[in-house]
Order: C-alpha cells, then sequence, then structure tokens
C-alpha cells in the first residue's frame, strides 16, 4: 500500500505481493515482477508463487464450499475450531523450546553440502542463509508437533520446503539449473550477458574512445 516502515523481527514475518503484471510470469526472476528490493528479498527464508492453474475438480470443489457459505452460513464448520487454535499457538510458544539432535543437524548439513557441489562453480544453488533458514524451518516442525527436540523428520520436512522453494522461483529455463541469485536479484546466466556487453563497451573505448555508439555495440 506504498508504506514504507522500519520494523523490528522479532517474530515470523509473512508478506505477500501482487506481481507487476496481474499474473506470474515463471520464465522471468520474481525480481522483476515485484516492487521488493534485492536486500529486502533476500531476507526471506522461502518464496512461492500463488498460481491459478485451472482444475475441474478442484474449481468444482470451491465453487461449491463459496455457495454453501452464502447458502447454509452454520453448516460450514471449520476443521479446527479458533479457539483451539489460539490456544495450541499459545501453548507450543510458551512451552516449546526444540532442541536440535545430531542425527537433524547432519541431514541438514548434508543436503546443504550436496546442493552447494551441484553445478561446480558455473551457479550457486543455496547459501548460508538457506541453511539457517533450513535450521529455523525444522524448529518450527518440531515446535508444531510440540516437541523438545529437532528430529530427523522435521530436518526432511524443512528440506522439501526449500527444496520447493528453490526449484519453483530459482530454476532458470535458460540454463536448465537452479541459481539462488534468480530468486533475490540477477541470474547468473543474466550476469553473464551484462559482462559480455561490458567487455564489448571497454573494447571499443579502447579503438574509438567514448561515448561509444549504440550500433557499434550491437555491430
Amino acid at each position: 500500500a506504498s508504506i514504507v516502515a522500519t520494523l523490528p523481527a522479532q517474530v515470523s514475518v509473512l508478506a505477500g505481493s501482487n506481481p507487476k503484471f496481474f499474473r506470474f510470469d515463471p520464465y522471468r526472476p520474481i525480481s522483476e515482477q515485484v516492487d521488493i528490493p534485492d536486500t529486502l528479498l533476500a531476507r526471506f527464508d522461502v518464496k512461492f508463487a500463488l498460481k491459478d492453474v485451472p482444475d475441474k475438480e478442484k474449481d468444482e470443489k470451491l465453487a461449491t464450499h463459496i455457495l454453501e457459505t452464502r447458502l447454509q452460513p452454520s453448516r460450514v464448520i471449520p476443521e479446527i475450531s479458533p479457539e483451539f487454535l489460539r490456544k495450541y499457538i499459545a501453548y507450543a510458544r510458551k512451552n516449546c523450546k526444540p532442541e536440535m539432535t545430531r542425527g537433524a543437524a547432519e541431514k541438514i548439513k548434508n543436503f546443504y553440502l550436496d546442493m552447494r557441489s551441484l553445478y561446480a562453480g558455473e551457479t550457486i544453488s543455496i547459501t548460508l542463509r538457506q541453511n539457517e533458514a533450513l535450521m529455523r524451518l525444522a524448529e518450527a516442525s518440531a515446535k508444531i508437533r510440540l516437541s523438545d527436540k529437532v528430529e530427523i523428520q522435521d530436518a526432511e520436512r524443512a528440506i522439501d520446503v526449500v527444496k520447493f522453494s528453490l526449484e519453483e522461483l530459482g530454476y532458470d529455463y535458460e540454463t536448465g539449473k537452479i541459481d539462488i541469485d534468480r530468486t533475490e536479484g540477477i541470474s547468473a546466466s543474466q550476469r553473464s550477458k551484462i559482462h559480455i556487453i561490458l567487455d564489448v563497451i571497454d573494447k571499443l573505448e579502447t579503438k574509438i574512445g567514448k561515448p561509444v555508439p549504440k550500433e557499434e555495440i550491437i555491430a
């Protein structure tokens, strides 16, 4: 809503943004589709695109549900009551401080190392930020279970969530690889093209001086 504010992030932050052209384009980096600075976009642990994909069965269920809420509001009862959900969240927040186990930590570390070694320096598929996100998500998974231990199942759940986020927004259709920079700013393939143009301009400046005509660069 064009509001600029500085907020202390002592809690989780859930944010939503509409794409500039009303529909998410999987072939363009997310940073080109939302008016969020790259430095802020990079701070979110996971990012997802909500897509409106036609599906006859799901569309019928949703349309029926909406009609029922209008025709018979008393029959539409949530799976979990708001009162119980509030108590559950309050209890988990107050009593659950899960500790990382050796098995869960090793699972996260191995996933991080495997992702880092995927493309041998061509693109970076994951950074330490995502490694920290994995630990936070694993702890959150344990807290949901009201457990005092972060176990392997929690690490696996966190890995699934991060992998889905990376594959959805970090996949570069041009190179066929996962590129973490694509989810936060300029992808490796874009940077490569920029460097090529800059090299051309540098060579032309040495040859014909400044300014370099656009026609010469294109040629």
